[in-house]
């Protein structure tokens, strides 16, 4: 099953109409040594010229058109593309070209003693420590495509980590020692490592790696340097791994985006954590009795097909979705039905409990798997976060996908003089948007949250329920 609704970051910025911008940009960035100063671009085509005002919108006042000299701003590009990808310039030059964005003093820097002597040093002991023969030693370095060897010439994936944990005085030889022993037991040893485990389907959870390698099961989270760095190996290795089996693939469109980190680690058989990944579900066919049920990223991959839902409700906050469930229940008996009488295509009620997880999204693309038409309400609170969750999500999902109840009648119906007050940052980052809502809540200056407005949600719970029986 094909889990494909939005455009990949590569995706977006191959477009040929961003060539030029992308050209200025990261010659730019290489020679001002990182995001400061300005990109200039003169506009070739009347294609480029509109990609151009759409991409940047209000943020560039002037009228870009054919012949027209552009001034793009670092900084600006820099804030969309977080925004837009959660992507940073030197990482989006790594989705497109497979290879580090360095700028020219990052180059000097390369060949400074210290760097030099770090790796000198990790290899040696790497070579003591595990008893390693010139024979074993080339066949680990062609089985990670000499990825050591490439990250100590700046040109491997993981440099900007390691370099981040060496300028901030941290201890880069320990983070880099563990990341080859890792990839040792990995690519060498593995076999051992899972008997010793006591692993019998050849696969091994993170935790139980990073405590094999480390005495840590914590070594290699993503929070930590070290669980980062042993990623971007990987990902490495991965990606070199598909050009040398002519594998004509790019993994950010094999999977769904939110899957892809995961996916990195399953490529070499490291499972991640699937369990601690939720989300609360609400109908008929999945539930038992009268209760939102709660299911796990895992649970939710193992589902093969759901069935066509006319649409899904999407809901930010727990006690809503109790309070829809509850509502549900008892207009049910009041009419002597249940929730088995109910149609198998009957609509969804998802709470995503703040911030959507993968659980969630991996619902949402399999809803839309099995139903493209399938139609998507969401309601959060109506503050920056819940405002940024709706635009979120809405771009992440090829659907029909309407706000539910965010909207300016609700927020003036309920906004009081005791609402919490909205911070100056987060009239800053409204006033960068045009919406009515955006608008009203800059003029006002105060949040609404969701449970303020369920009787309004529940009512038109109600209606959907009349509606599908």
């Amino acid at each position: 099953m094909e889990l494909l609704n939005r455009k990949t970051a590569k995706q977006y910025y191959s477009d040929p109409s961003l060539e030029n911008l992308l050209k200025a940009v990261f010659t730019k960035y290489k020679g001002q040594n990182g995001v400061k100063g300005n990109a200039r671009i003169i506009v070739r085509s009347k294609t480029e010229a509109e990609k151009l005002q759409n991409y940047f919108g209000s943020r560039v006042t002037q009228l870009i058109f054919p012949g027209s000299e552009v001034e793009v701003h670092l900084a600006i590009f820099s804030e969309e593309l977080e925004r837009g990808y959660e992507l940073t310039i030197p990482e989006l030059y790594e989705v497109l070209y497979n290879s580090q964005l360095l700028t020219n003093r990052e180059q000097k820097e390369l060949k400074l003693s210290a760097w030099i002597q770090l790796f000198e040093k990790v290899e040696h002991d790497f070579i003591n420590e595990f008893n390693i023969t010139t024979v074993e030693l080339e066949q680990f370095s062609q089985k990670t495509f000499n990825w050591f060897g490439r990250l100590k010439n700046g040109e491997g994936e993981g440099y900007r980590v390691l370099k981040n944990i060496s300028n901030k005085g941290e201890d880069a030889y320990s983070d880099l020692f563990v990341c080859v022993s890792a990839l040792w037991y990995l690519f060498m040893r593995k076999k051992e490592m899972l008997v010793k485990q006591g692993i019998s389907t050849g696969k091994i959870r993170l935790p139980t790696f990073a405590a094999h390698v480390t005495e840590d099961p914590h070594a290699f989270d993503k929070k930590r340097a070290g669980g980062r760095l042993l990623w971007h190996a990987l990902h490495d290795i991965d990606n070199h791994k598909s050009v040398f089996d002519k594998i004509q693939k790019n993994e950010k469109t094999v999977v769904p985006e939110y899957l892809f980190e995961r996916q990195i680690y399953r490529n070499f058989d490291v499972l991640d954590d699937d369990l601690s990944s939720i989300s609360h579900i609400f109908v008929p066919n999945l539930v038992r009795g009268t209760s939102p049920r709660t299911i796990n990223l895992r649970e939710v991959e193992e589902i093969q097909q759901l069935p066509k839902y006319s649409a899904l409700y999407i809901i930010e906050n727990p006690s809503i979705i109790s309070y829809l469930a509850d509502e549900t229940i008892h207009f049910l008996n009041k009419n002597d039905l249940s929730l088995e009488q109910l149609p198998i295509n009957f609509p969804v009620l998802l709470c995503t409990i703040g911030q959507a997880r993968t659980a969630s999204k991996l619902f949402i693309e399999k809803c839309l798997a099995s139903n493209p038409n399938c139609a998507i309400y969401y309601s959060g609170d109506i503050d920056v976060p819940g405002i940024q969750m709706f635009y979120g999500m809405k771009e992440q999902f090829i659907a029909q996908f309407n706000a539910w109840r965010m909207d300016s009648f609700i927020y003036r119906k309920y906004v009081a003089p005791k609402s919490k007050t909205l911070s100056e940052e987060d009239l800053r980052l409204l006033r960068s948007d045009e919406g009515v809502l955006e608008r009203e809540m800059v003029q006002i200056g105060a949040k609404v949250y969701q449970e303020s407005f369920g009787k309004e949600l529940g009512k038109d719970w109600i209606e959907v329920i009349c509606g599908a029986i």
